[in-house]
């Protein structure tokens, strides 16, 4: 049974390597036009789609940027995501990107994020580790638990910061308006309505909790079957 335990065990928690590579763990949708918010004043919605079509503001952002905004896909991996930005394929202006001019909340959320979850890969490695190689069953679920308690609450940090995008507090265009490349371009940007209708999470966040919480069943069941055996 010890065996059947410790292949178990090794398959579920390697099952979070094709999840982290290939299941999207961004969801994001944006709805992006030059009118310049044309419902509340038509003046300026004629002048932003005026302004739009003489200097097509989007393949100036593109070409600064690497980045198509009206053509943004839905869903992102984690490798997607990483090559969008920090990858060989990224415009150097991104990678040259200046972080620190993202609003304090939104560098300290995201980056709790980030080290909450690679606190959870740590947990995991640690489940793998002692489940091959030690007969602590409840030590084992214990760093599985800690694992699903990371992974949860790097997604709250996440949601948290991403709620700001969604409801306007932090501005994409502003942030657009950073870009070095893009900078004598911020009165045309001012035309750029950048609505972000949705930035979560999706199956790969869901599935890490599912892993998690399917090893620390297996282990307690594991640890109970032990000790009826024992009887």
């Amino acid at each position: 049974m010890k065996y059947i335990y410790k292949i178990t065990n090794t398959l579920a928690v390697l099952s979070l390597i094709p999840v982290l590579l290939f299941l999207p763990m961004f969801r994001f949708i944006a709805v992006v036009d030059t009118s310049g918010g044309s419902g509340s004043n038509p003046l300026m919605g004629v002048v932003g789609s005026l302004i739009g079509g003489i200097f097509d503001i989007n393949a100036i952002i593109e070409k600064a940027t690497g980045i198509n905004i009206e053509n943004l896909p839905e869903f992102y991996t984690i490798p997607e995501a990483y090559n969008m930005f920090l990858g060989e394929g990224a415009n150097e202006s991104l990678k040259n990107f200046d972080f620190s001019l993202f609003p304090e909340t939104a560098i300290n959320y995201f980056t709790a994020a980030g080290v909450l979850f690679a606190a959870a890969l740590l947990f995991a490695v640690l489940a793998l580790v002692f489940g091959i190689f030690t007969k602590k069953r409840l030590l084992t679920a214990s760093f599985s638990a800690l694992g699903f308690i990371s992974t949860f609450t790097a997604g709250k940090c996440f949601s948290y910061i991403a709620e700001q995008f969604v409801s306007g507090k932090i501005s994409v265009v502003e942030i657009l308006s950073k870009v070095e490349a893009l900078a004598s371009y911020e009165k045309y940007l001012d035309m750029l309505n950048f609505d972000i209708r949705i930035f979560e999470l999706s199956s790969a966040y869901t599935m890490m909790l599912v892993i998690f919480g399917a090893i620390i069943l297996l282990n307690i069941g594991f640890r109970l079957y032990d000790s009826v055996a024992d009887v």
